[in-house]
């Protein structure tokens, strides 16, 4: 059995979806069973269970006769200073007073601006930002308690996410003005190579990485399709979503901080503003090395999944 925590999100769904598509038992923690009910659409050999991941006899209740514990809980940006290291360590510490093992979803936040491209697993750590120090801490955490023999835990880093059940209050709403033929609004460079992962790669990566047995004590580069630039990503979706949508990327640190300024979220997004104008990819060749595989979906088939998606779930 295994304990997916945080399932109402993007990463947490596309994993529990990709587990038991391996005939893999998962257990859903949730505390809204209204709102789990427009996820569970589709997956089989699920336990649902209530709990509040801020609890710790929570989590120990609903772990006590799983194996593993795959942490997949969306802290909003603005929310992440006071409540994202928190909530992680109550998780990692009911896993190393069971003796479970830990599986989290990484992001590129930990290493600061890219030194080479792509970047592999060997990049220095050099968090630049308040964000990526938080996830230098919880991935310090996870590195303390493995050295001293007290948990076994893998990550698997990615880049920005899309897909189905992505919902940030910024990713679905691209999907859904190319459906409406609205504009297209994007921050960056648009001429700087990037990449995006579709959501249900990353759920596969964290199933193939998670249930393996040779990954412990180990972290895992998981990046998009190909490098891409975002004009090339907005051209994609707005050509796919049928409506001839116009599109509008911002390159202007003025502006988003003007944004920030009635907008939490935005305010929040201004920090991360150098992975939208400096080139960060990553290498995957460790992942299919040690896995024989890399889950890879091509943007055009990811894009279209995800606006048949958007269309059905907004009723569009």
């Amino acid at each position: 059995m295994n304990l997916i925590v945080g399932f109402t999100g993007g990463i947490g769904r596309a994993t529990a979806k990709a587990l038991t598509e391996t005939g893999q038992p998962v257990k859903l923690m949730v505390r809204d069973e209204a709102k789990a009910a427009a996820y569970l659409e589709g997956l089989e050999n699920y336990e649902l269970v209530k709990g509040d991941a801020s609890n710790p006899a929570d989590i120990n209740k609903a772990l006590s006769d799983c194996a593993r514990l795959f942490y997949c809980v969306n802290v909003p940006y603005p929310e992440w200073h006071a409540k994202a290291f928190n909530l992680f360590k109550v998780s990692v510490d009911a896993c190393i007073e069971q003796k479970k093992k830990f599986v989290f979803p990484g992001n590129v936040y930990v290493y600061g601006k890219a030194q080479f491209n792509p970047v592999t697993e060997g990049h220095p750590h050099h968090a630049l930002t308040r964000k990526g120090k938080i996830r230098a801490e919880m991935e310090q955490y996870l590195g303390r308690a493995f050295r001293s023999g007290q948990l076994e835990y893998t990550t698997v880093r990615m880049p920005d996410f899309y897909g189905p059940f992505v919902i940030n209050g910024f990713t679905e709403q691209l999907f859904i003005n190319a459906l409406k033929g609205k504009t297209i609004k994007w921050y960056g460079n648009p001429k700087i190579e990037t990449e995006f992962i579709f959501i249900e790669d990353g759920g596969k990566a964290m199933a193939i990485a998670g249930l393996s047995p040779k990954s412990s004590g180990m972290s895992f580069n998981l990046p998009g399709y190909a490098p891409i630039t975002s004009k090339e990503m907005m051209v994609k979706l707005s050509k796919l979503g049928g409506k001839n949508s116009g599109i509008s990327i911002s390159n202007s640190s003025v502006l988003l901080a003007v944004a920030g300024l009635f907008n939490k979220m935005v305010y929040e997004v201004k920090e991360m503003m150098y992975l939208k104008k400096e080139k960060l990819v990553m290498s995957g060749e460790y992942f299919r090395t040690m896995f024989g595989t890399l889950p890879a979906t091509p943007y055009d088939a990811g894009i279209q999944k995800t606006l048949d998606w958007t269309k059905k779930f907004y009723k569009i």
